[in-house]
């Protein structure tokens, strides 16, 4: 599975067409620069390692929205934000597995 994430399978959970085709442009390369990630948060682990099996990503344009959504899930989540886009910032998610330690 390990680099098999694609744009196309995320969720978008507003409507993407509504918004500028250089945000949406921005929202897909935070999508791919995000997984990959070389140091998770300067841990030095891939975004693969960091968060083991991956899975169920979406971008929102509301963090309450990302939050609700997200808690349906019996998996833990993790994200990030965007910077401002036109005022808005975005939000992706994913769920994940717990990473085992060794």
């Amino acid at each position: 599975m390990k680099n098999s994430y694609k744009f196309k399978d995320v969720d978008i959970i507003f409507d993407f067409k509504k918004i500028s085709m250089h945000d949406q442009e921005y929202l897909r390369t935070m999508f791919y620069e995000t997984i990959l990630d070389r140091s998770v948060k300067q841990s030095g682990y891939t975004f693969n390692e960091y968060y083991p099996r991956a899975s169920t990503f979406s971008i929102f344009n509301d963090e309450d929205s990302m939050a609700s959504y997200m808690s349906e899930f019996n998996s833990n989540y993790g994200n990030t934000a965007s910077h401002l886009l036109e005022g808005r910032k975005y939000y992706l998610a994913w769920t994940y597995k717990e990473r085992r330690n060794g």
